[in-house]
């Protein structure tokens, strides 16, 4: 049975960021939506950003890769497929760069065919200067 209806979730977010041999920890917690179409999942939610104000965010969920899209203060999209470098860019208010994406573990977890937690693990570059390595965990509860 494909479940074709918007249900409401609670999407916490923890981003871990290795900077100068530390990793650093954020947790943040929003109201989101889930909706299957097609093959996909889509998960959306809104951030609030420091100094670039709301920020509206979509999560594309295929078998074998993520999308994340932004849009508002900052805009982006960025792919995830582990194994893979993407390139793409990153409008902020201070300009674009440019971004590229190496993804070393991606892993989406189902429960009763629907995503309950995504995991991805990346090294980011920005503007051809290596920004570290980075650590999503986002999971998806009622």
């Amino acid at each position: 049975m494909e479940c074709k209806s918007m249900q409401d979730i609670q999407v916490k977010l923890t981003a871990r960021h290795h900077v100068e041999g530390n990793w650093e920890e954020t947790t943040h917690s929003y109201e989101g939506k889930r909706v299957q179409k097609a093959s996909a999942w889509y998960l959306t939610y809104k951030e609030q950003m420091e100094g670039v104000g709301e920020v509206s965010t979509t999560l594309k969920l295929t078998d074998t890769s993520i999308t994340l899209v932004r849009q508002g203060g900052v805009s982006t999209r960025q792919q995830f497929e582990k194994g893979a470098s993407t390139h793409s860019t990153y409008q902020s208010p201070y300009g674009p760069f440019a971004m590229e994406t190496h993804t070393n573990k991606l892993r989406i977890r189902y429960e009763a065919e629907v995503p309950v937690q995504v995991e991805i693990a990346y090294q980011l570059w920005m503007n051809e200067q290596y920004a570290g390595e980075h650590e999503l965990k986002i999971e998806l509860g009622k």
